[in-house]
């Protein structure tokens, strides 16, 4: 699993989630999908290594200011960028949570789940999926796909794509954990510490920002029970969603599964 993560300079979390088995026997290609952090700290070396993968389109789910406080490096203008500017320009309602005086790591975990519940339906980001989705379908890859730590928003993209192809859950949640070992938690946490201070006002103890800072099961758990109770099962929130119907998803394959 590790060797498909790349050790770039300035670029947390960067790696091919291609590779995988499909339950049909098949096997998802390499070197086509990425997912990773944002580009705001590319380092020249990182942005040669990029260039020459080729790709054909990039994906970025982070919200306005976040785009504007932490401008990606890369791409430069010649490879397309999708973004979505809708929605709120501050923290969402639900990270009231994160003011509380007496934060502790269980209401922070249980900020992160709620958070996860809104991904599937909130507008910004079935726009930004669909666009993943619809981008993998009509150009192929490769393509790129991030946010701001490459594990959140992203996880769930990476997870609605390796759906559509045939990956069992299992390895796809393998994947998705997979951040906790990319990403030297303890080494960010400090950072995150002080913009989290900078950005509420106010000191947050490190055991609360730790369950912020990687992923886990009941995160992802929770973006697809909120697919599943409206929807039935993943499929047909992709196609009542995101527009994914079984045409699309025979294309997704033939693109990316051999």
């Amino acid at each position: 699993m590790q060797d498909r993560i790349k050790p770039l300079d300035g670029v947390l979390n960067f790696r091919d989630f291609g590779g995988y088995a499909t339950r049909d026997g098949g096997e998802v290609v390499r070197d086509k999908l990425f997912r990773t952090a944002s580009f705001a700290e590319a380092t020249p070396k990182d942005m040669a290594w990029l260039e020459q993968l080729g790709a054909r389109f990039v994906v970025d789910l982070r919200r306005p200011e976040e785009r504007t406080d932490a401008p990606n490096l890369w791409p430069g203008d010649g490879l397309r960028v999708v973004t979505n500017d809708d929605g709120y320009k501050e923290l969402p309602a639900d990270a009231g949570v994160l003011t509380q005086n007496d934060l502790t790591a269980d209401s922070a975990r249980d900020y992160m789940r709620t958070a996860y519940t809104h991904y599937p339906h909130e507008p910004r980001y079935v726009e930004l999926f669909k666009a993943w989705l619809h981008g993998l379908a009509d150009e192929g890859g490769p393509a790129i796909v991030h946010c701001a730590a490459g594990k959140d928003r992203t996880g769930v993209a990476c997870f609605l794509v390796l759906t559509a192809l045939g990956v069992d859950r299992d390895t796809i949640i393998e994947d998705y954990e997979l951040t906790n070992v990319a990403i030297d938690l303890d080494k960010r946490l400090p950072e995150v510490r002080a913009r989290l201070a900078s950005r509420l006002g106010k000191e947050i103890s490190d055991e609360a920002i730790r369950p912020m800072l990687g992923v886990h099961i009941d995160y992802l758990s929770a973006a697809i029970d909120a697919m599943e109770s409206r929807h039935g099962d993943v499929p047909s929130y992709m196609k009542a969603v995101l527009d994914v119907d079984d045409e699309m998803v025979a294309t997704l394959r033939d693109h990316f599964v051999r």
